[in-house]
């Protein structure tokens, strides 16, 4: 956490002369959280990044008066380039923000999900559940975009729900930062959470969030074999090289429209065969589709669940497929979130381009080997007989695996035993 009120922590900097600035204001723009700073010893006014959510390791730093971005520890990315946009960006219209309170506190901690990404605010979310579980003495407030409404958990002292879309998040609304000033003038003490984009899911149970309980492992075998397909049509499996370029044409012509339908078309082909391949090995098998989306059907296939739009309703209504889910399938993205938080494991379509984000979006919910026989990707131009095979081999090799390397080793805590005591030991022997 990070003390705001009474007195702002003071661990910033001047990005010139590099001496400590004095800290005018805390700024909540929308997504990121600034100071508001004034070096005395060379006169700049700057705005620079709290350690929290993205920038937390990586300190970004704006020129008021010029509008100079100085990325200290990243450079260029697409981190300083949100960060410039929003504060060049100025939105000065009135935001709807409805504010909830459960419990009254004096001391508080406040954890801002904003983002203009949807997997982002949902990671930011996250981080609530260690909030309300380590520090009790706190109230929780969490600030969350209206579409996220849905998912807070219980036990907040507070909830404001800004009603924006998530693409509007991008910019810097002035009214959110009056708004939140405003309300920081009841309470004694305020500290920011550092919203950490990755916390450890393992410790997390996602039925805190839904009110779905996740795949019950116990039930692994007994149940009949359950599979989820989470398809985009924003982002797709393809077939191989052939199907990235037109892709890459498509967007440079302006066409991405037609070329999505012709992309979502030749990756339902793909599932298909998946299907196929899976009924061979596993002829009981069940089968899902889900997703933003409704290009060409999956009749006599699976059960088809996709839709043109998302609310909290179907959302709750995947979240119960997932639940329900052996593996779930789907090309790398936030849309992978929710499905991993519930099913009991996955098979992902991992592109080339995202290896540096692999796993971002799986919501871990083991911390054992279990993460390796569980977790599985495959190439981005994988065959559906590769992808059919991870998904059969998490079914047909589960009991082995989890009698020789789940169930028979020695439990995660022991007592240590004392050196002095196993030389005693040995000497007895003797």
């Amino acid at each position: 956490m990070i003390r705001i009120k009474p007195e702002p922590e003071n661990h910033f900097f001047c990005p010139k002369c590099s001496q400590k600035p004095v800290v005018r204001e805390i700024v909540m723009q929308s997504v990121f959280t600034l100071a508001d700073c004034k070096c005395e010893n060379c006169g700049i006014e700057f705005l620079q990044t709290l350690p929290v959510s993205h920038t937390v390791i990586d300190t970004l730093t704006i020129d008021k008066s010029e509008k100079k971005l100085y990325a200290i520890d990243t450079g260029k990315s697409w981190l300083s380039e949100a960060l410039l946009k929003a504060h060049c960006s100025h939105r000065p219209e009135e935001v709807r923000i409805k504010k909830i309170i459960y419990k009254k506190h004096d001391h508080v901690v406040v954890l801002n999900t904003l983002d203009f990404l949807y997997g982002h605010v949902l990671l930011k979310l996250y981080n609530s559940i260690y909030h309300l579980d380590h520090q009790k003495d706190l109230g929780l407030i969490v600030i969350i975009p209206k579409l996220f409404e849905w998912l807070v958990p219980g036990g907040c002292a507070e909830t404001w729900i800004v009603d924006l879309k998530l693409n509007d998040l991008a910019y810097n609304y002035s009214y959110i930062q009056k708004f939140v000033s405003k309300e920081f003038e009841r309470f004694n003490t305020v500290y920011l959470s550092k919203a950490y984009s990755h916390p450890n899911f393992s410790t997390i149970d996602i039925a805190r969030f839904t009110g779905i309980r996740s795949f019950d492992l116990t039930n692994f075998t007994q149940l009949r074999p359950t599979f989820t397909f989470v398809l985009r049509e924003d982002r797709w499996w393809l077939r191989g090289p052939l199907d990235y370029w037109f892709y890459r044409l498509c967007r440079k012509l302006g066409t991405l429209k037609m070329g999505s339908r012709v992309l979502s078309m030749r990756q339902n082909k793909l599932v298909k065969k998946t299907l196929s391949l899976i009924l061979e090995k596993l002829p009981g098998a069940n089968f899902y589709i889900v997703g933003l989306g409704a290009a060409g059907n999956f009749k006599g296939r699976a059960r088809d669940e996709r839709k043109r739009s998302i609310d909290d309703s179907v959302e709750r209504d995947w979240c119960r497929i997932y639940a329900q889910s052996h593996v779930v399938i789907g090309v790398h993205g936030s849309n992978m979130l929710l499905p991993t938080a519930h099913a009991a494991g996955c098979v992902e379509i991992l592109p080339e381009d995202r290896y540096g984000n692999i796993v971002q979006d799986i919501s871990v919910r083991y911390a054992d080997r279990k993460q390796l026989y569980f977790y599985r990707f495959a190439d981005q131009y994988a065959h559906p007989k590769t992808v059919a095979n991870k998904v059969i081999s998490i079914i047909e090799n589960f009991e082995l695996f989890e009698k020789n390397m789940s169930r028979n080793v020695y439990p995660a805590k022991q007592e240590p035993l004392a050196i002095g005591r196993l030389r005693d030991d040995i000497y007895a022997i003797h």
